[in-house]
């Protein structure tokens, strides 16, 4: 029988670090003893303090403890699951330098990858900076303890579904919804049997594709048509 492979452990000591560069998944990114370390919601220019989550042959991550600078597009972030619910990772950073990381990350990507000159850029198109998500894979898990079901995002690098009542990501006629979704499932007879939901939101219709590990009964057919009329 093999062995579980022993969980790290690593120092509550903080560590200083200067972050450099951004990642595309909103970490800062510093060079430690030759090292790039990836570190949450830290931002170029700014000196923090740190702690490792991870460390690995040529790599390593950390999260912030202390903000020692702070960068001039730092904000608070407005969501109240943010940091904890892995469905976004930029709310930390202002909505209009968000677009510029993300252009410049792009235009990274294709001189690294793609080996390609990028031309000079039109302005970008943007649009609502809340709500605009319309289309997700959000995962569904009914917590028998608590008797209720957990309808959402993973937990920011960690396999189990958050604990949100709502997104302000997601187009809000799913994000203020999660609650009723959640609801819903509970009285069907294979609460625990569904895994995931798909989500495509349009101008006029949104449509949600419920994966099933087994057939619905004509009652959960019922209850979940009754609630795509209530909503």
């Amino acid at each position: 029988m093999s062995r579980r492979p022993r969980k790290k452990i690593f120092s509550d000591i903080p560590t200083p670090a200067t972050i450099a560069s951004f990642t595309h998944d909103g970490r800062g990114v510093a060079h430690i003893n030759g090292k790039a370390v990836f570190i949450d919601e830290a931002l170029p220019g700014e000196e923090v303090e740190f702690i490792y989550t991870d460390s690995r042959k040529d790599f390593a991550e950390g999260k912030v403890v202390t903000l020692l600078t702070q960068a001039p597009e730092r904000v608070q972030a407005p969501g109240p699951h943010y940091g904890v619910c892995g469905g976004c990772s930029f709310q930390h950073v202002h909505v209009e330098a968000q677009i510029q990381i993300k252009q410049t990350l792009l235009c990274e990507q294709f001189k690294r990858i793609g080996k390609i000159d990028v031309p000079p850029l039109w302005e970008p198109l943007v649009g609502e900076h809340w709500g605009y998500r319309r289309k997700a894979r959000m995962g569904v898990k009914y917590v028998a303890k608590k008797d209720r079901v957990l309808v959402g995002f993973r937990e920011r690098r960690n396999p189990f579904l958050a604990e949100i009542d709502s997104c302000a990501v997601m187009h809000p006629i799913v994000g203020e919804r999660l609650i009723a979704l959640g609801e819903m499932i509970k009285r069907l007879t294979i609460r625990d049997k569904i895994p995931q939901i798909e989500v495509a939101i349009g101008d006029e219709k949104c449509v949600l594709a419920v994966r099933v590990l087994e057939p619905p009964t004509l009652e959960d057919k019922a209850i979940m048509r009754a609630f795509a009329q209530a909503h």
